[in-house]
């Protein structure tokens, strides 16, 4: 039977090699959909270690699944590979880091594993996590259909097992009006930057019509072009959020109420749309949750089971609807997430300590997945257990 012991000696020898991938992600960042080299690059470690590397998707092309088949094909442990940066802040939510720890927690444990041990261990490359919700679509083409369970850590400001996520969907809300002087012939106009901005004002000021654990935030992508001339356009980007999915579809409709609204009161045309699928909330896993904890205190990150009072949204929620799944949160750095400071320390040494733990703790957890089989029908009883509250929260 593999042990941890044996695994965190591998890491050490790999040491230089971990780190090195992590470096090179986080000095070369792609944006969503455009993780050409990222994507590349992780290939090419898994290749060179022996799994087979296919595209997971057609419709996704840096997404990639690689396989090591053991001495039988189930179970089927999955490690996932975020891997797109942030507008303008690099890899300030530490992607490098979680596919890094992915690839390499593959690589460690097929290294360590022992050749009586069952099963399948794959890395998913996965796309377009900060904005596509790549997994989403990942799902529809069936790519984690034979997956028993999906495991993947993230680099964070705490240490904690409890998964939470909040359901969102996104908005494109478009206002179409009428150019004309802005000084000399402010009649003949229709202002669509004035529409945008009284639906923003409507939507963002008064939080206080909105439902606890609602959120609405968002930007204005355009809104025109030189201020003598009265826009006849504008665009802006918004993210509502909810702890729960009910809430969310009665946020929505709120919101694009109030998005006619302003139409209305300036004599605009509205447009409506969603760009890509929404993500729902988090599925727990209480047993997933135990095996670790357990982990992270051996490791010496103690009171691993925090509740965080405010969080984000994550695709990888999607996941956890269909197949048992973790994602556990590693302290990487005291800044917050999505910040100039998170994108510093994620290639730091908070940083790089979160990766050399996060290897451990997935190839550890994958490991006793593959060797302890009424571990993993724990794992699936509460899997199924959680069934009732699915509704709430499917995407």
């Amino acid at each position: 039977m593999t042990t941890c012991a044996g695994i965190a000696k591998e890491i050490e020898r790999r040491r230089a090699d971990i780190l090195d991938l992590s470096r090179r992600i986080h000095a070369d960042p792609e944006l969503a959909f455009q993780e050409v080299r990222a994507s590349r690059l992780l290939q090419d470690v898994l290749s060179a270690e022996g799994f087979t590397v296919s595209q997971a998707t057609h419709s996704l092309p840096t997404s990639f699944r690689a396989v090591a088949r053991l001495s039988a094909d189930r179970p089927r442990v999955t490690f996932t590979a975020e891997m797109d940066a942030l507008p303008g802040l690099g890899h300030a939510c530490g992607h490098n880091i979680i596919a890094a720890a992915g690839t390499y927690a593959a690589v460690v444990l097929k290294s360590v594993i022992g050749p009586e041990v069952g099963g399948t261990i794959e890395v998913v490359g996965t796309p377009a996590e900060e904005r596509g919700s790549g997994k989403v679509r990942m799902i529809e083409d069936g790519v984690f259909e034979n997956s028993d369970v999906v495991l993947q850590i993230h680099p964070h400001t705490l240490d904690t097992v409890v998964g939470q996520a909040l359901a969102r969907r996104t908005l494109v809300v478009e206002y179409f009006g009428k150019k004309a002087h802005a000084a000399a012939a402010p009649r003949e106009g229709i202002n669509a930057l004035d529409a945008l901005v009284l639906f923003y004002h409507s939507a963002a000021l008064p939080r206080t019509k909105f439902s606890p654990g609602c959120l609405f935030h968002g930007i204005i992508e355009e809104g025109g072009q030189t201020p003598n001339i009265i826009p006849d356009y504008s665009r802006g980007r918004f993210s509502l959020r909810a702890d729960t999915r009910p809430k969310l579809e009665a946020l929505f409709e709120q919101v694009a109420a109030l998005a006619q609204a302003a139409a209305a009161a300036t004599g605009c045309r509205c447009q409506v749309a969603e760009p890509g699928p929404g993500v729902t909330t988090f599925r727990r896993n209480s047993v997933l949750e135990d095996l670790f904890a357990g982990l992270f205190e051996d490791r010496g990150r103690p009171d691993p089971r925090k509740i965080r009072e405010s969080y984000g949204s994550t695709d990888l929620a999607n996941v956890s609807q269909v197949v048992p799944t973790i994602e556990p949160l590693v302290k990487a750095s005291d800044f917050p997430i999505h910040t100039e400071e998170f994108a510093r320390d994620a290639a730091g040494a908070g940083g790089e300590r979160a990766l050399l733990d996060g290897v451990f703790f997935l190839a550890c957890g994958g490991s006793r997945i593959l060797t302890e089989p009424r571990l993993l029908d724990r794992i699936r009883r509460a899997f199924l257990e959680t069934a009732n509250a699915a509704p709430n929260a499917a995407g």
